[in-house]
């Protein structure tokens, strides 16, 4: 049976809800006291509890029992380049989360039109879409978000990257033979990247790859790109 998931504070056996997770769990899910619910304490541990109690300000539940969780072997790190609206971040953060991306971290192009200080004045907001998506896809932990790069600058030890790119016509993901546990995707904004930066990430090690021959919006080519990397490494 699957039980509905919060965030929380775990002490002495019982579980804590306040603030948001409150909110959410009384005023949104209408969680009753009875009812069992699960919750993560953002330290890699899953319980299944059941509400002793809703006082006004926060839920106490007793802890039945620890869930058995496992967490996912493939690490995706997604290097994305900032598009001319910040808020189409915002809807991708969802999503990318649900198909297990490990980490975020924006890039600056040379076709990125927004300014360092506004990416920086997201990422909180970033940070909450991913903390609540975990509750719905039942993740042990949120999606990391980091600080801003240039594309010059970015910097990564996996061993595959890959970078998605509209003048790439022929190669594709079915190509790369080997597995990792870990891998690099760097996808590109409006106007796409310039042959100079694919030089630079060449230099880097990152290989081009095609999605296919239509050129694609930046929110289709993360969740068709992430969907193609995850079938390849898990195949």
């Amino acid at each position: 049976m699957s039980y509905p998931r919060f965030i929380g504070k775990i002490e002495d056996g019982y579980a804590f809800l306040e603030g948001d997770e409150f909110h959410h769990a009384v005023k949104v899910r209408r969680i009753k006291e009875g009812y069992r619910i699960e919750i993560n304490d953002l330290n890699g541990n899953v319980y299944l509890t059941e509400v002793e109690r809703i006082e006004k300000k926060r839920v106490i539940a007793k802890i039945i029992e620890k869930q058995k969780v496992e967490e996912e072997r493939l690490k995706i790190t997604l290097f994305q380049c900032m598009p001319n609206h910040l808020s189409k971040i915002d809807d991708i953060i969802e999503p990318i989360s649900e198909l297990g991306v490990y980490k975020l971290v924006p890039v600056i192009s040379k076709n990125t039109a927004v300014k360092e200080k506004d990416i920086l004045k997201k990422i909180n907001k970033w940070k909450r879409i991913a903390i609540n998506s975990i509750k719905q896809c039942k993740r042990l932990y949120p999606l990391k978000i980091e600080k801003p790069v240039r594309l010059k600058e970015i910097e990564t030890e996996d061993k595959i990257k890959i970078v998605f790119y509209e003048r790439e016509k022929e190669k594709t993901v079915k190509e790369i033979k080997e597995k990792a546990d870990s891998v690099s995707v760097l996808i590109g904004a409006e106007g796409g990247l310039t042959e100079e930066e694919i030089d630079i990430l060449k230099e880097k090690g990152f290989e081009t790859y095609s999605l296919g021959k239509n050129i694609l919006r930046m929110e289709t080519a993360v969740i068709v790109g992430i969907c193609q990397v995850k079938f390849i490494m898990n195949d």
